[in-house]
């Protein structure tokens, strides 16, 4: 953490000094000039005494504008290093492995379609023909000795086991009937969908899930029909509530899936209804099914809060209509996904950069309202006073970065310059606010991603109306306008 702002330091310290050995010359330049000026008017002077308050103290005024001048390229060279620390810091949060801040966070929501299938018994024979010695280690063993030619006759779906042997010659032939239940897959009828993403903070997201899944015997005799419903792997599941042909389905089977099982008659149907809503980060995803199912009718609307992005490979909508987002297929295979990405948001991170950016416009505006609104004033101020009011003003706003980390980025971005503003205002005047203030909320304005531009105008304008005020109230505005004030001798 120490090693960036370090860093960004020795880069400040080092742009002041290429700044300075760039400005050298002309800086030896005019002040050579300044010293043949003063050693012409001391000799004039010598000569000609001159009157007093005709140029005796121009020397130390020009010297202290120049070092003004010097403290106001540092200020604003200082103020352009604040946007890489403000970056520099919000890297570091954002790749810290805790913080005080609880983030929402979780894994991708991947939804599998549900499987339709029914289900029908069918009996399978296996025989082996066993040479004579091979009965003796039966004898010994028992049957599972066959197990390695055998399907396991302790699966789930095994209803019925038969074993017999019979001799064949010098061979003995061993048979064994198994009766299973086999799933036969078949479509749905109709498959409606409605799903609702509502934006968290960065890439989390809630999304609500509600769907219609119709389930229509086409078989011309009756059948026994299973639906099996798996939720989000990995996801939190609340308010789930899943109901076929109004019967609930309240607790899952032992492999995790929600399962439901009836008996059909020829044509009829059923609606198997789902709800709930899950929490996720990054992406949704719902996977119509392998290659194995076809899908029937099926529509799904999502609708979004904001922008998205669809994941490589996966179905494109068929449109959209405003914030929903359409897909519909009919009588297909695919084994392709319906695919959303949601983008980080990272608005009120790039606002807050942009804002941070802008800290030294906002000071030169500062000192360009405070200077026309003394000159509009017939007031001309001094190096002391203008490069002590620079330093509060640049003490200001530098410290919109820092008081970020505690009072929030938006609060930091308007109160740190205010507060530079006010305490300006107490060493120049409090008249001066009229300029300072409108001046310091410039950066703020970059807080607003969408009306930026037209509160930069609004600003600008309040700052300019300081001086303009000033002089249609009749003061003298700027040095052609009238003398500045002396007192009286």
């Amino acid at each position: 953490m120490i090693t960036p702002y370090f860093d960004a330091v020795l880069e400040s310290l080092a742009r002041v000094g290429s700044l300075g050995s760039r400005l050298a010359l002309p800086l030896a330049i005019l002040a050579a000039a300044a010293i043949v000026t003063l050693a012409l008017k001391r000799q004039r002077a010598d000569e000609a005494p001159l009157p007093p308050g005709d140029g005796r103290g121009l020397a130390p005024l020009l010297l202290g504008y120049v070092a003004t001048g010097l403290l106001l390229v540092v200020a604003v060279t200082a103020l352009r290093t604040v946007q890489p620390l403000a970056r520099e810091d919000l890297a570091w949060r954002e790749s810290a492995e805790a913080t005080a801040r609880p983030v929402p966070a979780g894994p991708p929501v991947y939804q599998y379609g549900p499987s339709l299938a029914a289900l029908v018994e069918r009996t399978y024979t296996r025989n082996l023909s066993l040479p004579p010695e091979f009965l003796q280690r039966i004898g010994a063993e028992g049957v599972q000795v066959l197990s390695p030619y055998l399907a396991d006759p302790s699966a789930a779906n095994v209803l019925r086991l038969a074993d017999s042997f019979r001799r064949s010659g010098q061979h003995v032939v061993f048979t064994r009937e198994v009766t299973r239940l086999d799933e036969d897959p078949y479509p749905f009828a109709a498959s409606q969908l409605h799903v609702r993403l509502r934006r968290l903070t960065g890439r989390a997201f809630t999304a609500e899930f509600d769907g219609r899944y119709t389930i229509e015997n086409p078989h011309a005799q009756p059948v026994l029909a299973r639906v099996v419903f798996p939720l989000p792997p990995g996801s939190t599941v609340r308010d789930l509530s899943i109901t076929v042909g109004g019967q609930p389905v309240a607790e899952p089977s032992q492999g995790g899936d929600y399962e439901w099982r009836g008996t059909l008659a020829h044509g009829e149907r059923r609606d198997a209804v789902v709800h709930y809503k899950v929490f996720g980060a990054g992406s949704w995803r719902y996977d119509l099914g392998s290659q194995r199912r076809r899908v029937q009718q099926f529509r799904l609307d999502v609708e979004t809060d904001g922008p998205v992005r669809f994941l490589r490979s996966s179905l494109a909508p068929i449109g959209s209509s405003g914030a929903t987002l359409h897909w519909e297929l009919a009588n297909v295979i695919t084994a392709q996904q319906i695919g959303i990405a949601l983008p980080p948001d990272v608005a009120g991170r790039d606002c807050y950069l942009q804002a941070v950016s802008a800290l030294p416009a906002g000071l030169l505006l500062c000192l360009a309202g405070l200077l026309a609104l003394e000159l509009s004033d017939g007031r001309r101020p001094g190096p002391g006073p203008l490069s002590a009011t620079l330093a509060l003003l640049t003490a200001g706003f530098g410290a919109a970065a820092v008081l970020a980390n505690y009072l929030g980025s938006v609060a930091a971005v308007i109160l740190a310059p205010l507060t530079g503003a006010l305490l300006a205002s107490m060493l120049v005047g409090r008249r001066t606010l009229l300029a300072l203030l409108p001046a310091a909320l410039v950066p703020a304005v970059f807080l607003s991603p969408t009306h930026s531009g037209l509160l930069l105008l609004l600003l600008g304008g309040a700052t300019l109306a300081a001086p303009m005020s000033s002089a249609r109230h009749g003061r003298p505005f700027g040095w052609d306008a009238g003398e500045v004030r002396r007192p009286d001798r």
